[in-house]
């Protein structure tokens, strides 16, 4: 029996590439802010109480700086991550909207879980600047973070998952479910969770040359930041293999099968290997205010996010695929005058988008706090 709804009779107002393409493109920039802001929300924690217990300047200094952009980088991820979300359900709605209600009771609840972590952040960055005690408040909100992410991926796992949709639904059609037992589940979120503070590294040696900042804070940061981005990539590495091995045989054997996707994650593994010698080298020169290792660890920082943007929608592609649902057989009716007329606005919103995080980084004083 084929477990997925009707396909929707109104073609796709583009071609199947294009809105893949526009997925990847949106949920890598997505990706980014969701790594800043879950690895600079713990750093900012475990800093603010390491530093505050042991009396550390250096720590409560670079845990404030963290502190106060986290709201902003809130606010990037929650814009950047409706576009994927919307290209999502136009290529795989069937699948994904089954999964959504299926979850639909912790679904929902990420809404309400969200504020309140966008609230105790606008709070920790209020404490940091009078000095008051806010690592309880970060555990609080990095919990629910976490939480979040954890909903998310049994999301986008359950999806994959045709074979229990009825079963689940026939034991309770509450919406209270989650994935059941899948082994995916897991390795997929320690990848985004770990492998968020390896990337926050990056952010810390960007913002480690900020004007504004104190020398020895600025040098702290950039030392820092090279350090945890090659441990935690490497972390990143093992659990990305971990990934790839708690897929079943019969989705590894089809990833494989493809000259795209092997090529992928070769590409990958060699942007994570230099992104681990960019870690070291930006470690080792943190003492000198040096753009050249912490821009080249950024441009390849959201290569490596691209790259397995690109492997995940091959599991996703294959995994769906076994199970009878092919992406690229949908019905298309072009209106390019309509395409091109959206593309143009989608490259200047991105250029707006990436326009306001610079004023952001380049603000200092008061006019930082309403960047």
């Amino acid at each position: 029996m084929d477990s997925f709804p009707l396909v929707d009779p109104i073609p796709l107002p583009a071609p199947v590439w294009l809105f893949k393409v526009l997925q990847s493109t949106t949920l890598a920039l997505h990706f980014t802010a969701v790594h800043l802001m879950v690895g600079g929300l713990f750093l900012a924690t475990w800093w603010a109480i390491r530093g505050r217990r042991g009396g550390d300047g250096r720590l409560t200094t670079a845990s404030g700086e963290i502190a106060h952009l986290l709201p902003v980088v809130v606010a990037y991820v929650i814009n950047l991550g409706i576009p994927p979300l919307l290209f999502a359900q136009v290529l795989y709605g069937r699948a994904l909207y089954t999964s959504s209600i299926l979850i639909g009771v912790f679904w929902i609840m990420v809404i309400f879980m969200l504020i309140a972590a966008y609230f105790i952040m606008y709070q920790m960055a209020k404490r940091a600047d009078t000095g008051q005690a806010y690592g309880w408040l970060g555990v609080i909100a990095l919990l629910l973070v976490l939480k979040i992410g954890f909903v998310y991926t049994n999301n986008m796992t359950l999806m994959l998952r045709p074979d229990a949709w009825v079963e689940m639904y026939r034991s309770s059609p509450t919406g209270a479910h989650l994935a059941p037992g899948d082994p995916t589940i897991i390795p997929r979120w320690l990848y985004m969770m770990l492998g968020s503070v390896g990337m926050a590294g990056i952010g810390l040696m960007l913002l480690g040359l900020k004007p504004g900042i104190e020398t020895a804070a600025a040098a702290f940061l950039r030392s820092r930041g090279g350090m945890l981005l090659a441990f935690f990539t490497l972390v990143q590495m093992v659990l990305a293999a971990g990934v790839y091995h708690a897929q079943p045989e019969a989705v590894r054997a089809g990833l494989w099968a493809s000259l795209f996707y092997r090529g992928v994650f070769g590409a990958w593994f060699l942007v994570a290997l230099a992104l681990v010698a960019l870690g070291v080298f930006g470690a080792v020169t943190a003492a000198r205010r040096a753009w050249l290792p912490a821009t080249l660890a950024g441009a390849a920082g959201f290569v490596n996010i691209v790259l397995w943007v690109l492997f995940r929608d091959g599991i996703r592609d294959v995994t769906l695929g076994l199970h009878g649902y092919d992406v690229w057989a949908r019905n298309v009716n072009t209106n390019w005058s309509i395409v091109i007329l959206f593309l143009v606005l989608f490259v200047a919103a991105v250029g707006l988008t990436g326009w306001m995080a610079m004023v952001t980084f380049r603000a200092k004083g008061a006019d930082e706090q309403h960047a």
